[in-house]
This record gives structure tokens, sequence and C-alpha cells, in this order.
């Protein structure tokens, strides 16, 4: 029941998201610049109840609420763009919010089935390897919790990415002077350079050649007053197999 509440909760608050409530709300600074990370505490989060002490996002763990807190930072006011999600769920915040500004969302997602082909204004079928779409498509591509597992093997799936090739895959989709947005977690899950939060690495993934004006944000490591992350066991028990190149 539990579960069935948690879905329902996060459907009903994507379905009420409106880019006017998302503009208004995360005008103005709520980060602090420190060495050159834009770092966002649970205080200054505009999610954030100071009577209540409490986030508002009303379903997920802390990272799920971080996660939607800054999609609605960072996608509102996408008007009449054109959005590609690479790795969607049911209750996508992306596609909420670039609709209601008149934009289209596209969707790829390597878990469906090959059959269920991708198309512009739709979801289907397709891994980051290979974007099933022509150059210069897209004004912006995001990705949700999506980007630390790109190396990873996907079952009845031939095609394997690394981040160089993928990443200039999503280049190419990109319309001249488009731009990328891409949430991840660190200490969780995924490729060992989220698991040990090696943000120098996760930062040159970018060829600097290719993205220009790359801006890293962190999201709760200032937790307090809310309770600090914890890790689920089986992710903490996955990275003995993941991290190779690092100690832990």
């Amino acid at each position: 029941m539990h579960s069935f509440r948690n879905s329902l909760s996060k459907r009903l608050y994507a379905f009420r998201l409106k880019n006017k409530q998302c503009a208004d709300l995360w005008g103005g600074k709520y980060w602090e610049v420190i060495n050159d990370e834009h770092i966002i505490s649970c205080k200054n989060c505009r999610k954030f109840d100071q009577k209540s002490l409490k986030c508002r996002i009303p379903f997920g763990s802390p990272v799920r609420k971080c996660s939607t807190a800054a999609q609605e930072a960072n996608l509102h006011s996408l008007y009449k763009m054109d959005l590609l999600e690479i790795g969607f769920g049911k209750h996508s915040i992306p596609r909420q919010l670039v609709t209601d500004a008149g934009g289209t969302w596209t969707g790829i997602e390597p878990m469906l089935p090959q059959s269920r082909k991708a198309t512009p204004g739709a979801g289907g079928f397709g891994h980051v390897a290979d974007i099933p779409f022509p150059d210069c498509s897209f004004d912006i591509v995001t990705g949700i919790q999506s980007l630390e597992h790109w190396e990873e093997p996907l079952p009845n799936i031939e095609l394997i990415s690394n981040y160089k090739e993928a990443l200039k895959e999503v280049y190419r989709v990109l319309k001249p002077g488009g731009s990328i947005y891409f949430d991840a977690p660190i200490y969780l899950h995924g490729h060992e350079i989220f698991i040990t939060g090696d943000i120098a690495g996760i930062r040159n993934l970018f060829d600097s050649k290719l993205w220009q004006f790359l801006k890293i944000e962190k999201w709760r490591e200032q937790y307090e007053p809310l309770e600090r992350c914890q890790v689920p066991e089986g992710d903490y028990n996955s990275w003995k197999q993941s991290v190779k190149n690092y100690f832990i």
C-alpha cells in the first residue's frame, strides 16, 4: 500500500505542476557558490517548510525529493522547446513542464520492448548509444537519474555505451545553442565516479570542446535540519563490485 500511495502521490504532484508556479517559486537566488559548485542547502531550498522543518514534496526518498525540486528549479519556462528525455518513468516531470510550456516531449527508454519505436512527441525504445533521431532535433536533452547507469550492460540489448561516445551522441541530436540537464545521485549506485562522489571525474566526462558553461549543482549535501540520506543495503552491497579504481 505504501508503494501504491507513493506512486499515486507522485502522479498527482506531477500532473499539477505548472511552469508559472515553478518560475515564481524558484525565482531569485537559492544557492551558494563554493569552489565553482552551486550548493543548495536544505534550509535554503524553496521546498523546505520553515515552520514544520519538513520538505513539502509529499513522496519519495530524500534523494527523490531533491531530484524533484531540482527539476522544477531547472526545467521550468521551456517555452515551445523540443525536449528529449533519456530514460523516463511513468510520471515524468520534464514531460509535464515542457508540454505545459507549449513544447514537445520525446522520450527514449532502453527497458521498453524494441518493437515500441520512439517517435517525435512520444516515448519509445531507445538507447543513448544510438539515439534514433536526426542531427539537430532537440533544444534540450535531459536525463533524470539515468546518467549514472549509461555504461551498464542491459538485458537483450547488444549496444554498450561509454560516456565519451554517449555524450557525442547527445551533442549530435542537439540543435545549435541547445542545452543539457542531467540529474544523478552520488554516494548511491551506478558508475564508480558517482558512487564515490568524484565531482572532478564527473565534470571531465563533458568534453570542453563540445560543452560550454557547465554548471555542477549539489543538493542536500548540507542537509540539516533534515535527516541525512541513508544508503539502501542493496546499493551498499553493490559497491565492492562496482568500485574498482577507488578505495572505499
